[in-house]
């Protein structure tokens, strides 16, 4: 191998690697897609090696190419961080912000942090994608996720960021016709009454004044992946919901419930970071937002103040 690779040839077969996709990797780079290909193959040609596997429907990265990949993507990250960083070293953050979360969260109060954050930071693009899926965030070239735990990645930073509480509640009709006008019902009363449930086959679960865990099955009438629409069909008197108690608040109509179990249990919020020495600016200032968007904070996330 007589002549010097490209770093940016480099770049452009970790982004086709990443997406499995010439097309993909066009979009997210910005580079058009014969020269995107022209690359890898001139790479291919330097190094003496195929890396990726082309058909008409896929692409997938050889041996070779998933070794490349898994030894060069964390360079180029770290690199891309480091000259960000030093872009940045007046005190005000810069540079691409890639950010996924789960749809209602996102949505929500991460979504208008994230808002607030980039209209005070003109130097920072953010790029938020909203899934319930869990993105990988190498494969994906992803600088930060906002996940409701428990997070199971291996090599990722997850710092906890606030306690989402959770609530039961039904509509006064479903309060008289199933819980006999009870607003504290004991578990056999709640595993019989209907029920909308966002997991189903899942188990509620409860935690007791003496911090033991129980857990109930709920009699599932209707299912729905998102609260939102849990909580609309709650309203329209389908059965007991458990949800963000923020969401049923919010949604007026429905009757608070109480379980001899205990209360139902939350869930967490955490950010999470690919476990690499150099966080960003960017990404640490803008976990530091969405961790001001807390329930039961202030109204809306606040600068925060600057230190040193």
């Amino acid at each position: 191998m007589d002549e010097m690779i490209d770093p940016g040839d480099l770049r452009l077969f970790v982004a086709v690697a990443r997406h499995a996709s010439f097309v993909g990797a066009s979009r997210r780079t910005g580079v058009p897609t014969s020269t995107v290909s022209r690359a890898v193959a001139r790479l291919e040609e330097r190094l003496g090696v195929r890396l990726l596997h082309r058909t008409s429907r896929r692409v997938s990265a050889t041996d070779e190419g998933a070794r490349l990949l898994a030894r060069a993507a964390p360079v180029l990250d770290q690199l891309r961080d480091v000259l960000e960083d030093a872009a940045g070293r007046d005190g005000e953050p810069t540079g691409r912000l890639r950010v996924t979360a789960p749809v209602v969260t996102g949505a929500e109060r991460v979504g208008r942090a994230l808002i607030a954050y980039a209209a005070a930071h003109p130097r920072v693009t953010v790029d938020l994608r909203l899934t319930n899926s869990v993105l990988s965030l190498v494969e994906e070239a992803l600088d930060l996720a906002f996940r409701v735990g428990p997070v199971a990645e291996a090599d990722v930073v997850a710092r906890r960021l606030w306690a989402i509480p959770y609530a039961l509640a039904a509509s006064p009709a479903v309060v008289a016709r199933a819980l006999g006008g009870r607003r504290r019902v004991d578990a056999a009363a709640l595993a019989r009454a209907p029920a909308v449930v966002t997991h189903p086959g899942r188990p509620w679960r409860f935690r007791g004044a003496d911090g033991t865990q129980r857990e109930l099955r709920p009699n599932e009438r209707f299912a729905a992946s998102d609260p939102r629409v849990a909580v609309e069909a709650a309203l329209a008197g389908l059965g007991v919901v458990r949800a963000p108690a923020e969401m049923i608040a919010r949604a007026g109509g429905l009757v608070p419930l109480e379980c001899a179990l205990g209360e139902p249990e939350g869930r967490e919020l955490f950010a999470v970071y690919p476990s690499r020495r150099l966080v960003p600016r960017r990404v640490r200032e803008a976990i530091d937002w969405v961790r001001r968007a807390e329930p039961g904070g202030a109204d809306g996330p606040r600068r925060p103040r600057r230190h040193g």
